[in-house]
Formats: structure tokens, C-alpha cells, sequence
């Protein structure tokens, strides 16, 4: 009886033991994901980060990006953070506390709320309107057409037109041959951005 409890409890403990190292394991896949994610993501006007110093609880804040790309802070005020990853934006807060106020300030950021991310597809699309993206997805042409339920029968596919603003304000116009990414899985998508216009003209043909 003994030897059997024995057999048991080393049996017990093996089995906890690999059970440990495979919850480890995808524990530590989900981990390189979510950093991953976080370090590619690029901040945007409109998303909410929430900034704070550590044994310097006056300095906290929460603050939606402006849409000039901005986050106003205590004492150091108007900051650029748009189009930063979450690591830069926390560096550069950081030398800008210590450059005229604080000896060694440990910054962190967090993102409490992303924006939306949003183009308009228009014309010869069998569901136009608004397209919205999840927050970390890298939007594109083809995935914006899918999500506008796809090409009519009339429309144009090799000259689809993406009308983006500029910083300058001026609006620049890019012709994509779309049908050419969908009949080949090896071409480079077209990347859009937020606000951009997609318009599916209607083929001559």
C-alpha cells in the first residue's frame, strides 16, 4: 500500500511539474504577444494615456491626445507624442522631467482607451460607408474593401482611388490596382490611413 502511494505521488508530481512548464510556456507566448503588440503600436490623436511618476502623485495625469498630436503635462506642458510608440513617448516624458525638475523621474504610460480607427469607402462597394478597425490591426486597401462586403459587378478594380489629407492640408490622391492584390497572394497590400477616403469608380467597360 505504502508503494503505491508512493508510485502515486511521484506520479502526481511529474505530471504537476510539466503541467507548470506548459501553462509557463504559453503564459510566456501570451506575454511576447502583448509586448509585441504594445511596441509596434503607434500613439494617435484622440487615444487616452494615463502618465505617471512614481512618488510624485501631483504629476499624474490621464489626457486624450489632442488632435495636433499633443498631451499637455505638469510642469513640462505641451508634449508631442503622436506617432511615437508607447516606450518613446515614456522616454521622452521622462528627459523632459529631468531636464529642469526632477533628478531621476520614473515615468510610466499606459494607454487606457484607443482611438478609433476609421476610413470611409465609397462608390462601387456593395456595403459603403464608415470601415472601423481594431485598435492595433495595420488597416489596408484590401481589408477595407472586404469590410465594405466587396467589389459590385460594375465596378473598376484595377483604379481604386485613396484620397488622403496631408499635414500640410493639401489632400493627395493614390491610384491602387486592387484587383492586382487580390489575384496575387504575394503583392504588397496598400496601406490606409485614418480618415482616408476610398473611391470604387464605376468600370467603362
Amino acid at each position: 500500500m505504502r508503494k503505491f502511494f508512493f508510485v502515486l505521488s511521484v506520479f502526481t508530481a511529474v505530471f504537476c511539474t510539466l503541467s507548470a512548464g506548459t501553462l509557463s510556456a504559453a503564459d510566456s507566448a501570451i506575454a511576447a504577444a502583448k509586448t509585441t503588440a504594445s511596441t509596434s503600436y503607434r500613439l494617435r490623436p484622440l487615444d487616452v494615456i494615463q502618465v505617471k511618476v512614481f512618488q510624485e502623485p501631483d504629476l499624474d495625469t490621464i489626457y486624450k491626445i489632442g488632435n495636433n498630436g499633443c498631451i499637455v503635462l505638469p510642469l513640462i506642458g505641451t508634449v508631442s507624442v503622436a506617432g511615437l510608440s508607447l516606450q518613446d513617448a515614456q522616454r521622452k516624458v521622462k528627459e523632459l522631467y529631468e531636464k529642469d525638475y526632477l533628478v531621476k523621474a520614473e515615468v510610466s504610460m499606459f494607454i487606457m482607451e484607443y482611438s478609433p480607427q476609421r476610413v470611409y469607402v465609397i462608390g462601387q462597394v456593395n456595403r459603403p460607408g464608415e470601415v472601423i478597425f481594431p485598435p492595433e490591426e495595420t488597416m489596408t486597401i484590401s481589408k477595407a474593401i472586404t469590410s465594405a462586403a466587396g467589389f459590385t459587378r460594375l465596378a473598376n478594380k484595377s483604379s481604386v482611388s485613396v484620397k488622403r489629407k496631408m499635414p500640410d492640408g493639401s489632400i493627395k490622391v493614390f491610384d491602387v490596382d486592387v484587383n492586382a492584390i487580390f489575384r496575387d497572394k504575394n503583392a504588397k497590400d496598400f496601406p490606409v490611413y485614418e480618415g482616408d477616403t476610398i473611391e470604387v469608380a464605376e468600370s467603362i467597360f
